[in-house]
């Protein structure tokens, strides 16, 4: 595959996350005076996220590669041409949202697992 389209989707998808992530830490800040309330918030706010993205992936190679970032993203000179740019881009993108999918379920188990235990044990 192309390594500078691979690259671009990881960019946009990372961009986009990191915007969703800013979300998510800023609610659980305004909830940290409960604070199982806020982890249960952020683990289901990621939980949901990632299902975004999944349905994003599914979504990502009949979506017209001209419509994207990352084709925005590339540079003239880097962008692949006709059906083969339709492929390159939808299939890095769908790369791109599965690997940041993976990424917030992960956080998402974290979170709600430390909500059990703060529940468990906390005071």
């Amino acid at each position: 595959m192309f390594p500078q389209v691979r690259q671009a989707a990881l960019i946009s998808t990372a961009r986009a996350c990191g915007f969703a992530t800013l979300g998510i830490v800023m609610t659980m800040l305004g909830l940290a005076y409960d604070p199982v309330t806020s982890l249960k918030l952020g683990g289901g706010s990621y939980l949901l996220t990632a299902l975004i993205l999944i349905l994003k992936a599914w979504r990502a190679p009949g979506q017209p590669f001209r419509s994207t970032e990352v084709w925005m993203i590339l540079d003239e000179k880097q962008r692949p041409q006709g059906d083969v740019a339709q492929w390159a881009i939808g299939r890095a993108r769908a790369e791109a949202f599965y690997r940041f999918a993976y990424l917030c379920t992960s956080t998402a188990m974290l979170l709600l697992s430390l909500a059990l235990l703060w529940r468990l044990v906390g005071p």
